[in-house]
């Protein structure tokens, strides 16, 4: 048989419908499994660990940089006595200290020297560890002013910044872990000292610093999400309030607050239950994680709403069971279209290679998929429950009878105790177990029903509104503009996330990495070139290939020229022009060995790497040297540099030549966020498409939930941009989400749409936003009071989320309530769906007479 548009509608709606009687005939089964359950997984948090090495977590698994680290640090490992300043390849247990005037002066003057010296004495001699010992390694200048000596040479005459490097031994685990307690010990001795300086400030930065700041972002969120659970509490009770007709108090038969409650909680069980089985699972745990729980409770509270929407526009002559069933074949294809889209969309994150967004989006992806299984099972079964009471007519939070509403009513009677009661008329159960198929939504009578404020609005008034000529106009032109803006965005796209950005803003890092941006990444910087398949040397050809090959690099616009070369050739031929001596080619090995381990103080013994050739002659197979560059103070001039030093490297394709400096690992970041941006979008949409066609009747809606979803990640690309956020891992992981939410706002309107029995444009409009606009008015608003506790955290990664959370949130609710409404009623007009309903119908046996 073949599949169809809107194949699965009807098979969903006969599911849950007689789901909904399962449920009401066992609710306790179903409501104390998802306790029982939620306490045994939520056992496994007790092992949870995280994982805070961001290096790992927030630079692609298949970057580059990794291989060509893994090269330099297999040629030349670290061990003991062969660490030189500017070779290193990794910043385990190290530490920095840069110091800069006060005044902006030179840091050559005799004050700032005198302190210099005085704080590198105390790092030495005062901070100490058990078992560990510090040592002085390498000091560098950044700002430097050059002047010219007697005799044509170059004087340092002033400097800006001084960079003092102290490298701790970190293998094996024992000795790290020493390290790694020294470099905390110093962390809060240098806090002290600094403020003892009259002349310099001093800045400083450690390997474990981004861990530390990251596990501060985790630890200011907690009470974060306490609060932001009250608010939705607080939130969903205020929506659960429904009035007495013609009247200001509150029924409290139909009001049910603490069925608001436990519908919040139900996301909250959730939460709890994926991490603790991803924990059991050993699934690594990491910081940004900590901000899943308010995007988790804000979704779940969605299908909340649609579910209670729902069962309010069921008959309350219907018995309880009856209802429930009625309410779960009108929310299916809402529910489904929630959780399965954002479930699949975080599910489409996990094929990124950056970990920190693939672990967040496993975490999240089944916290959102538990949260839809109790919404089924314990959430439906708290709904038995409050339908059985609201059947008979009791008080929603005390259990007993209401009292019928009456002026004379005493006024705490009137405020806390008053209830309607549905009217007792068997003849209206008959009629409506036979009006309508449950495939065509819900089958209500409509006499019976009484709509609140909120959804009257949206039916009687804004849709109404909305569909004027005049107003269709306006928002024609309000969304050319916004396409305008989002476009214009976009052209301004920035890629990466730097180093410094995993910082709160408070931190004690942050102006070190400023220092760095300042006074040592424009000028100076070094970079490491390996030439892994070094020629044979003893060729005077060879040896005037390789030199050309470093003033090639040297000379790029990414370098500063042959005066920062460092290369032990260069140096032995400088060596042999002074003191004239005349090398045999035959013998040039020799030579170089002579010349490079004659002065161990030099680095040449660590840039060579020796073995022998196939006549068992002792030769040079892969040596490395340096050079100086200029200008990567910014994300775009670091992708530059790092594409034109690979680029160059490829010319030398046969010596196999490899460059590398630890800032590589950030910019392929840069340079591979947009690629897997751009995959998970593509694969999204394209699940997107296959479930709304799968579950809405018409081809043609289908088409306009996908130019919906396309312009909603359009604009949040665009505004995010205008709003100082950058394309990196943390909007990259909302831009996932983006997708899986436009499809929700789209596709719940859409739908109502085409199941709409009217004849007319407006009339389906009105009819779709009467419906379900509440519903997700009320879903937008949750979302974004959920997240808005984060606006005011001092730390980039964590309003870089609630940016572009409430993007994705506002830009969809504003295309779901203006935008979608207006497309549909001009381009798909009134496509009708009832016959092809009827035909289904009689092809399943099935109706709403169950």
């Amino acid at each position: 048989m073949r599949l169809g548009f809107g194949c699965l509608e009807p098979k969903a709606a006969k599911f849950f419908h007689s789901y909904g009687l399962l449920v009401s005939g066992y609710p306790f089964i179903f409501l104390i499994s998802p306790i029982l359950i939620t306490g045994l997984l939520t056992t496994g948090l007790i092992g949870l660990e995280p994982l805070s090495d961001a290096l790992y977590l927030y630079t692609p698994t298949d970057a580059p940089s990794k291989t060509e680290r893994r090269i330099i640090h297999d040629a030349w490992p670290l061990v003991d006595g062969t660490y030189v300043p500017g070779r290193a390849v990794t910043q385990s247990r190290e530490v920095q200290v840069a110091v800069v005037s006060k005044t902006d002066g030179n840091i050559l003057d005799k004050e700032c020297t005198d302190e210099l010296k005085q704080m590198e004495s105390f790092i030495r001699n005062n901070i100490t560890a058990r078992d560990s010992k510090s040592a002085y390694i390498a000091s560098a200048l950044g700002g430097v002013k050059l002047a010219k000596g007697e005799n044509g040479e170059n004087i340092i005459v002033e400097a800006s910044a001084w960079l003092l490097i102290y490298q701790l031994k970190f293998y094996p685990n024992q000795v790290s872990y020493i390290s790694g307690l020294w470099e905390r010990e110093f962390k809060e001795q240098m806090d002290e000292y600094k403020k003892s300086t009259k002349h310099v400030s001093i800045t400083y930065f450690h390997s474990q610093t981004l861990s530390d700041e990251l596990k501060k972002n985790a630890d200011r969120l907690a009470p974060r999400f306490i609060g932001a659970f009250i608010i939705l509490i607080c939130f969903s009770v205020v929506c659960s309030v429904v009035t007495i007709k013609k009247s200001a108090y509150i029924d409290w038969v139909v009001t049910k607050p603490i069925l608001s409650v436990l519908g919040v909680s139900n996301a909250g069980m959730g939460i709890a239950s994926a991490m603790g089985m991803l924990t059991y699972m050993g699934i690594q745990y990491n910081d940004i994680i900590a901000v899943m729980p308010f995007l988790v409770v804000a979704v779940g509270t969605d299908n909340m709403f649609l579910m209670v929407a729902s069962l309010k526009r069921t008959d309350r002559n219907l018995r309880y069971d009856k209802r429930i069933a009625e309410c779960m074949a009108d929310a299916a294809v809402s529910i489904l279209i929630t959780a399965l889209t954002d479930a699949l969309s975080f599910g489409v994150g996990t094929i990124t290679t950056i970990p920190a967004v693939q672990i967040f989006c496993i975490y999240t992806m089944c916290a959102l998929l538990l949260t839809f299984a109790y919404q089924l099972t314990f959430f439906c079964a708290v709904l038995v429950y409050y339908t059985k009471i609201e059947e008979q007519g009791l008080h929603s939070v005390w259990l007993r009878p209401a009292v019928t509403y009456s002026s004379t009513s005493p006024l705490n009677v009137r405020l806390f105790w008053l209830g309607s009661k549905p009217p007792n008329t068997s003849s209206i159960c008959a009629t409506t177990q036979s009006s309508s198929s449950v495939t065509s939504t819900y089958s209500t009578s409509s006499k019976h029903l009484h709509h609140c404020s909120a959804t009257s609005f949206f039916r009687n008034w804004y849709a109404p509104v909305l569909m004027q000529p005049s107003i269709r106009a306006i928002a024609g032109l309000w969304y050319l503009i916004y396409l305008a803006l989002s476009i214009y965005g976009c052209s301004y796209l920035k890629e990466g996330l730097e180093p410094a950005n995993l910082l709160v803003d408070d931190s004690y890092a942050t102006p070190h990495y400023r220092v760095l941006e300042q006074h040592y990444w424009h000028y100076g910087a070094s970079l490491q070139i390996v030439v892994n398949n070094a020629p044979d040397l003893r060729n005077p050809v060879e040896r005037i290939n390789m030199d050309k090959m470093a003033s090639t690099f040297a000379n790029s616009k990414a370098s500063i020229g042959d005066e920062g070369v460092q290369f032990w050739l260069r140096e032995m031929e400088v060596s042999a022009n002074i003191h004239k001596l005349q090398y045999d080619d035959k013998k040039f090995y020799d030579h170089a060995a002579e010349y490079i381990y004659s002065d161990m103080s030099r680095p040449w013994v660590v840039d060579v790497v020796w073995g022998r050739n196939n006549e068992s002659d002792h030769v040079i197979k892969s040596y490395r040297f340096m050079i100086g560059m200029r200008d990567i103070s910014t994300t775009t001039k670091q992708t530059e540099a790092t594409n034109t030093f690979r680029e160059i490297a490829s010319r030398f394709e046969k010596y196999n030549v490899t460059t590398y400096m630890p800032l590589w690992l950030f910019t392929d970041q840069y340079a591979l966020v947009v690629p897997n941006t751009l995959q998970d979008i593509i694969v999204a949409v394209a699940c997107m498409l296959v479930i709304s066609a799968l579950l809405i009747p018409q081809p043609v809606c289908s088409f306009w939930v996908a130019v919906t979803i396309g312009s909603i990640d359009l604009g949040v690309l665009g505004f995010m941009t205008l709003w100082n956020v950058n394309l990196d891992a943390i909007s990259m992981i909302t831009i996932i989400m983006s997708v899986g939410f436009s499809v929700d706002y789209s596709a719940h309107i859409t739908y109502a749409y085409v199941i709409s029995k009217e004849t007319t444009t407006t009339a389906r409009v009105c009819d779709a936003l009467g419906d379900l606009g509440w519903p997700v008015a009320q879903g937008a608003m949750s979302t974004i009071l959920a997240v808005s506790v984060l606006s005011d955290v001092p730390a980039y990664m964590i309003v870089t989320f609630f940016k572009t959370v409430f993007l994705a949130i506002s830009i969809g609710f504003l295309h779901g309530l203006v935008f979608l409404p207006l497309m549909l009623s001009v381009f798909v007009g009134c496509c009708s769906t009832q016959k092809n309903k009827e035909h289904e119908m009689k092809e399943s046996g099935f109706s709403s007479s169950f």
